[in-house]
């Protein structure tokens, strides 16, 4: 004769030895997957989630200290037509006008030309050295160079540099991660001639800002304000111009077109709608902000994600009727973590807890339906 037990939880218990292998397997497999490039992209993609969670909670604290002039112009008539083209027109009235207004630096991603511009546009070779030159007195100038097709930097005509010192040259490249997305802080790049640094590591240098390697901050300060160049260079009035330009980080860059266009975290324009590959230089933008009012967002140690995968494994030891609700709480818990260590600089990839959390649940109640169906005591 058999008598129903009182514990409404006999039985779903897994017994000893197969939870132990499970949990012991599926902490492997969870290593596994966290060394994995699929565990690395899945946890990339809960990063971002955590950035946009960050700002729509509140954006860390940084001053609005970084512009964005814009060098699009919507009416441009096509090369063709005008082989020299708006932006490097109206490039030194806009250099002139950004140093009359006392900028704290100045930092031009716009591509310089390579050979004279005379034939096209006379005069132009000369104002664009001037201007070049005014604005290197001004404030610190960074002048970005390209690499070409054969990963070789595209020269810039050497008259438009008679008045500017050389070692403000900088890349503009941006390194991207596995996924095409750019989150990597990059201070310089491998050359022939040695290390040469990048926009933002030439800036960061210059301004005395937290010069080191991680993640750039996403979740750092507020949207990006621009400027069109159209509007700019109508501007006559020395104080209007100090409004905009006193004391701020100037980028001079286009915006509106695909090739000026990177796939990031976030869409931190302030000028635009959201889209998942706003302008490029917003993320030149954003590394600096980073450097000079945060610090590199560093990645967890190998072995506090490991212990942390582990532990995630040992919920198949529980009972199989909260192991649900244990796992959800386990899951909400690491998020939120997460969250507060993002805020505090830190990067826990949490793709492989999580996913061992859920094989974890899924491994508790079916071992604890076995259990169920195996025969009790007489």
């Amino acid at each position: 004769m058999r008598f129903m037990s009182s514990n409404p939880t006999a039985g779903a218990r897994p017994s000893p030895l197969p939870a132990f292998l499970a949990t012991a397997a599926l902490a492997l497999a969870g290593f596994a997957f966290h060394l994995s490039p699929w565990g690395s992209l899945a946890s990339l993609a809960i990063l971002d989630a955590g950035f946009g969670t960050l700002r729509a909670i509140q954006p860390g604290k940084a001053p609005d200290d970084i512009l964005v002039v814009g060098l699009d112009d919507h009416a441009a008539v096509s090369p063709d037509a005008d082989p020299v083209g708006f932006a490097l027109r109206k490039l030194p009235d806009v250099l002139v006008r950004i140093a009359r207004g006392s900028p704290r630096a100045i930092a031009l991603h716009t591509a310089l030309p390579s050979a004279s511009l005379e034939a096209a546009a006379p005069g132009l070779d000369d104002a664009l050295a001037t201007a070049l030159s005014v604005a290197q007195a001004a404030a610190p100038l960074a002048i970005g160079v390209t690499v070409g097709s054969r990963r070789e930097v595209v020269p810039i005509h050497e008259a438009l540099l008679r008045g500017v010192d050389t070692r403000s040259l900088v890349f503009t490249l941006l390194p991207r991660d596995e996924d095409g997305v750019v989150r990597q802080v990059v201070l310089a790049l491998p050359t022939e001639q040695g290390r040469w640094p990048t926009s933002a590591g030439w800036l960061c240098e210059v301004l005395d800002g937290n010069c080191g390697q991680g993640l750039i901050d996403y979740a750092l300060g507020p949207a990006y304000r621009y400027v069109p160049a159209r509007r700019l260079v109508e501007i006559r009035d020395d104080k209007a111009l100090a409004r905009l330009f006193r004391g701020r980080i100037v980028f001079v860059a286009a915006v509106a077109g695909p090739e000026d266009r990177v796939a990031q975290p976030l869409s931190l324009a302030g000028w635009e709608a959201s889209s998942a590959e706003p302008a490029a230089v917003l993320a030149h933008a954003q590394t600096v902000r980073t450097l000079l009012h945060g610090r590199p967002i560093r990645e967890a140690p190998l072995p506090a994600m490991l212990l942390a995968t582990a532990a995630a494994a040992l919920v198949v030891l529980v009972a199989a009727p909260v192991a649900p609700a244990v796992g959800a709480l386990a899951a909400a818990g690491a998020f939120a973590g997460g969250l507060v260590a993002l805020r505090a600089g830190w990067y826990a990839p949490l793709a492989a807890p999580l996913a061992t959390l859920l094989a974890a649940v899924i491994a508790s109640l079916v071992l604890g339906r076995a259990g169920r169906r195996s025969p009790g005591p007489p």
